[in-house]
């Protein structure tokens, strides 16, 4: 039965990113919401309705001041695997010195070991209690609940690039 869920997840994505691509049309940098590109099998270049399209998530997490909030996105994980990015059983081998890159507007990077994403969960948020994210914190944002000081929670995300280690 898990098997089945997994392929079926793996379908899934599969899917989502076939739609994506058809549905892409080259527009101008502006219309561009978020970049996934790097060392990736398929890169995307996502719209705002793109990027709403897609499978939604949400997540219980307490922002820097301890305020609890609900964080609704798109699972990080997802968007790597539309990428072609090899994740959890299929993270092997030449997969190994690969990582996350997270960069914002301003030029913040934060980076993202990628077996991380067999225990933790990560989303691109694009609201926060059922409203768009503030400003200075959105459009998107990581919201890395795990994460002790928040240093990972990129706010203003423009792209998740894939580098490999030398």
């Amino acid at each position: 039965m898990i098997q089945y869920c997994r392929s079926l997840n793996r379908l899934l994505v599969l899917i989502c990113a076939l739609v994506v691509g058809a549905c892409a049309t080259p527009g101008s940098a502006e219309d561009v919401l978020l970049k996934v590109d790097g060392n990736v099998t398929t890169a995307l270049r996502l719209s705002r309705a793109e990027f709403e399209a897609l499978p939604r998530t949400a997540i219980a997490a307490k922002d820097k001041s301890g305020d609890s909030h609900e964080y609704e996105g798109v699972d990080l994980a997802v968007l790597l695997e539309m990428a072609g990015v090899p994740l959890k059983e299929a993270f092997k081998g030449e997969h190994a010195a690969k990582y996350l890159q997270a960069k914002a507007a301003d030029g913040y990077i934060a980076v993202f070991a990628l077996p991380e994403f067999d225990h933790q969960d990560f989303i691109v948020a694009d609201k926060q209690d059922g409203t768009p994210l503030p400003d200075g914190q959105g459009p998107l944002q990581i919201v890395a609940p795990e994460d002790r000081h928040q240093s990972r929670w990129v706010r203003e995300l423009i792209e998740l690039r894939i580098m490999t280690a030398n």
